[in-house]
């Protein structure tokens, strides 16, 4: 998981099963995530919790294992990631995430630094969006399949209104479903061809100007 803080999460120093989250204090450090393959990298590392080479990861970001060898060299610089022991041959070097989840501390990063690693994860995710849009675009016109047969959407956005104490409630219940979720596999049954579902959630209070600080 890869969280966007203002802040360090309350408790964030915790461990979780002996490992604690990553986070992120150096402005040069935020600048190295700004990259798709990267970014790709990651989130598998830390999404399974499981060691990938660097030949299994570039399959999934479509790159040569040389390439990711280089990305993932970069990242462990920075500590987002560690080497691991070897495993069957040794033949390939395996890789891990160095802690359970990855936080980003806003509050040390110039805006650049921010926007550049925000734009490449919604990117990221637009891209996803397009490609299961055109997936289903075409399972429609080869099925014929009737528009009163619902799926769940690609995308759904919207709004509710509730006070503070009731958006706190609101992020609390979704920060668990999604915890339990991420445990229901243990990581041995996480590998590269395990199935996978994405998922982008950002609860955003209203900063609107009310009539007060228009007038």
């Amino acid at each position: 998981m890869t969280e966007l803080e203002t802040a360090p999460a309350p408790g964030s120093e915790s461990d979780q099963g002996g490992r604690r989250p990553v986070v992120i204090s150096d402005p040069q450090a935020i600048r190295a995530l700004a990259h798709e393959a990267r970014l790709e990298a990651l989130e598998e590392l830390y999404a399974s919790q499981s060691t990938r080479t660097a030949t299994e990861l570039a399959s999934r970001c479509g790159l040569s294992p040389s390439a990711m060898s280089y990305h993932l060299r970069a990242l462990e610089k920075y500590g987002f990631v560690e080497r691991s022991p070897s495993e069957g041959d040794g033949r390939e070097r395996r890789w891990k995430a160095a802690g359970y989840s990855l936080l980003v501390d806003s509050l040390n990063h110039p805006p650049t630094s921010k926007l550049a690693f925000i734009d490449v994860q919604l990117n990221t995710f637009r891209d996803r969006i397009m490609k299961e849009v055109a997936r289903r675009e075409a399972e429609d016109k080869e099925a014929e399949r009737s528009a009163e047969v619902r799926r769940p959407p690609v995308l759904s956005t919207g709004m509710i209104f509730v006070d503070s104490q009731q958006r706190a409630e609101f992020q609390s219940r979704l920060a668990a479903l999604i915890d339990e979720f991420e445990e229901l596999n243990p990581a041995s049954e996480r590998s590269v061809d395990a199935e996978r579902v994405y998922y982008l959630v950002s609860v955003l209070a209203d900063a609107a100007p009310g009539p007060a600080d228009t007038a």
